[in-house]
Parts: C-alpha cells; structure tokens; sequence
C-alpha cells in the first residue's frame, strides 16, 4: 500500500473514533424526565390587576384617570429607594 492510502485509512478511522467518543460522551442513559413547572402562586396584588387592566385598555387608557393614578403609584413603587415605606 501507498504511505498517502495509509495516512488517508488512518485519518479517517480517527474521526470515526472521535465521532464514536463525542455521541457517547453525550449520550445520557440516566438523563431524568421533564422537569414540570407549575406557575408561582402570588398573593393579590390591587396594582397588578389595575395596571394589567390598563393594559388591556390600549390607547384609551391615556385618558383613564385610574390607569394614571396606577402609572403613578407604579413608577413611585419603581424608583423609591428599598426599605422606604410609603404613606398613603
């Protein structure tokens, strides 16, 4: 056999074994099932609901005066620094 021919049949049979290597090292037989994902139970919160209804407003909201009084509680909440009670 040719010196090339060899070198060729060696290479190629070590990207077979390489191949061969990285499918098995992926390879998880002990993998578990889907993890399952159940949404967070958050207590009420009168704002949430407020601005989600805002929200659903559109456009018209601009206009609403509750949806500005919740903008406002909103941003208050947003940039009042922590541990900072608020009066109302």
């Amino acid at each position: 056999m040719d010196s090339n021919t060899v070198l060729r049949v060696g290479a190629v049979g070590l990207l077979g074994l390489m191949l061969f290597g990285a499918a098995f090292a992926l390879h998880e037989p002990d993998a578990p099932g889907p993890v399952r994902v159940f949404p967070a139970v958050l207590p009420a919160d009168p704002l949430a609901a407020e601005l989600t209804r805002c929200r659903k407003l559109g456009l018209g909201a601009a206009d609403n005066q509750a949806c500005e009084e919740a903008w406002a509680e909103s941003r208050a909440r947003f940039f009042s620094p922590p541990n900072v009670s608020r009066e109302h």
